[in-house]
């Protein structure tokens, strides 16, 4: 797994009041718009630390740190766990853990990234999503290697962070997610008689038939070099968009 690290020197525990610094992004992630589509692009997703709650009873507490307003620290053993909300079909390729940690004895935070079942009753940890703190102060770490299809009719994903350290000196700054938008491949057998699989489009013509977005030209054809019309560009946006807008 390769996995980045970046300490902020200066930036310390002392006790219980930490200044968090916010994570930078590393020099391979580009910094990214509000929204990105397409293979090209990430779209970040961050997890706050208010979104992960104690899944037992020793499950820790909320203090005040200052520069952040709260985050998590334990006294005693310590589980939290958050859901994850990433779009159906999009592949994770990326996962961040932002934190303080300034434990000398090598009890670090540890985060993981879990697939379920729909019942929630069978849950394996994702290849490459198991992340652990280390100890200098606060900082991030993450792995670039995650390669995970979402699939959120069949499955749910979580993500826990466990607490070694019970004096104070782990604390949890959030964790940030980072996914892409592809196009499916395409299917063994063409849709259209004339968009045979060694046509360049082939994939994303039947991404567009399989999504109902188009049903060809008649005659089991797409007419792929046939002229578009305004008319054809606006039902072909309006149906990939989910167009809507209200009745009055």
């Amino acid at each position: 797994m390769r996995i980045t690290r970046l300490v902020s020197l200066g930036a310390m525990l002392c006790g219980l009041s930490v200044t968090m610094r916010m994570s930078a992004l590393p020099s391979d992630v580009p910094d990214p718009k509000a929204a990105d589509f397409g293979p090209a692009n990430l779209t970040h997703v961050r997890v706050s630390p208010f979104e992960f709650q104690a899944t037992s009873t020793d499950g820790g507490d909320r203090v005040p740190v200052l520069g952040l307003g709260f985050t998590f620290y334990s006294s005693g053993p310590a589980g939290w766990g958050a859901p994850v909300h990433l779009p159906g079909g999009s592949l994770l390729k990326r996962i961040e853990l932002d934190y303080c940690d300034t434990n000398v004895n090598q009890d670090h935070l540890v985060l993981k990234l879990w697939e379920c079942d729909n019942q929630w009753t069978s849950c394996n940890s994702v290849p490459g999503t198991t992340l652990e703190s280390v100890s200098g102060g606060c900082s991030f770490v993450a792995s670039d290697t995650v390669s995970q299809r979402i699939d959120n009719y069949h499955h749910g994903y979580a993500l826990t962070v466990n607490f070694n350290a019970f004096d104070g000196t782990n604390a949890l700054g959030g964790a940030i997610l980072s996914y892409q938008l592809d196009v499916s491949p395409a299917p063994g057998t063409p849709t259209f008689g004339d968009v045979p699989p060694s046509d360049p489009a082939f994939q994303f013509i039947e991404a567009l038939v399989a999504s109902g977005i188009t049903a060809g030209c008649a005659g089991g054809n797409y007419c792929p070099d046939a002229p578009l019309t305004r008319r054809q560009m606006a039902v072909f946006l309006a149906k990939a968009l989910g167009l809507q807008w209200t009745n009055y």
